[in-house]
């Protein structure tokens, strides 16, 4: 049975009201489920040994003794702790930032963020964030990037970094606020604007989301991705989504026509509160398929509907005209609004 090893430990932060100390260690165990963590707790400001939660909780779970580098770290951490807290200002909360980028490895001081410059702490903590991503660890490596950037906050490339996985994570709105981020540091970046059209496409903010395109597309008009976002939160805003969606298209057909079947949105957000509202059992007749396949359209290719099945007549028209536009049916769909049960007054 292969022995546990110790991977990392990493600082979360100092509480000075309750004179905690909180770290986190990675451990990969004899188990094959994959790597483990200690979440454990230090009480400064006590009595005994101040390492000793730590030392028992190693000894319970992985078998190994305190390594002498987290040993002699740790304490250099509490005694500066320690020093902070007799000051003035010590019970301020703001004065530990600086803890929570600490990371000691068990063995090789190089990769140990104390002591260092915070350039070399910068290179550090990046170089554990690539090694945890490729071990198949992204939001470990998240974790590792948000701690570099209370280091350097205008890191771009920590930025585009991070903003790529948590949108891989699906952390939305967190990918929003650090794409803001990147694209005021690169504001020439035009998949930084991407990124936050995208975020904000999720979060339903298609009037923001379509400035964001718009910025991508002053940047590189060629770029297929910034065109299909657009079309898509002018869809959803009620405009015309057509001029993009026809360039994206011609850029790059093959993307665009698996997003369009695949993902895109087809309905509006605005309300309608006039509008009309076909039951399900109009649609057949409506569009000249069978019941099967009307409840296909809804099912996989992104019909809108509620879930009784009614689908509004002006988020029809928009599917519709999509599907005919670009040929996503195999065969087109021959449909026109029906006449109006009440006509309009004449002048």
């Amino acid at each position: 049975m292969a022995r546990a090893s110790l991977r990392f430990l990493f600082l979360d932060g100092f509480d000075p009201d309750t004179g905690e100390l909180a770290l986190r260690v990675g451990y990969m165990g004899a188990d094959p489920a994959g790597p483990g963590l200690l979440r454990i707790r230090l009480h400064l400001g006590r009595a005994g040994d101040a390492l000793a939660p730590l030392k028992k909780e190693l000894q319970t779970h992985v078998q190994m003794p305190l390594p002498p580098l987290w040993d002699r770290g740790l304490k250099v951490i509490i005694r500066a702790v320690e020093d902070e807290l007799a000051t003035v200002e010590g019970r301020h909360p703001g004065r530990y930032t600086w803890v929570q980028t600490q990371v000691l490895h068990p063995v090789d001081e190089r990769r140990c963020t104390l002591n260092h410059p915070v350039q070399r702490q910068v290179d550090i903590l990046m170089d554990w964030a690539q090694r945890l991503e490729q071990e198949g660890e992204p939001r470990r490596a998240l974790e590792f990037l948000e701690r570099l950037l209370l280091l350097s906050p205008r890191h771009a490339g920590a930025l585009a970094w991070l903003t790529r996985l948590l949108r891989n994570q699906g952390m939305v709105a967190e990918s929003l606020e650090t794409g803001t981020r990147w694209a005021k540091e690169e504001p020439r970046n035009s998949e930084a604007h991407i990124r936050r059209g995208e975020a904000l496409l999720h979060l339903e903010r298609p009037k923001e989301a379509l400035e964001a395109f718009k910025a991508a597309l002053r940047l590189d008009p060629l770029q297929a991705q910034a065109h299909l976002g657009a079309g898509q939160a002018a869809s959803l805003l009620g405009g015309d989504p057509f001029p993009h969606l026809d360039a994206a298209l011609e850029l790059d057909p093959v993307f665009a026509r698996a997003v369009l079947k695949e993902t895109f949105d087809h309905r509006l957000l605005l309300p309608d509160p006039g509008g009309r509202v076909h039951p399900f059992d109009e649609l057949p007749a409506l569009l000249g398929v069978s019941g099967a396949e009307a409840r296909a359209f809804i099912e996989q290719d992104g019909l809108p509907a509620t879930p009784q099945g009614d689908v509004r007549e002006a988020e029809l028209a928009r599917w519709v005209a999509i599907q005919n536009r670009y040929l996503l049916q195999r065969a087109a769909l021959h449909w026109t609004a029906p006449t109006p049960r009440r006509l309009p007054e004449l002048a």
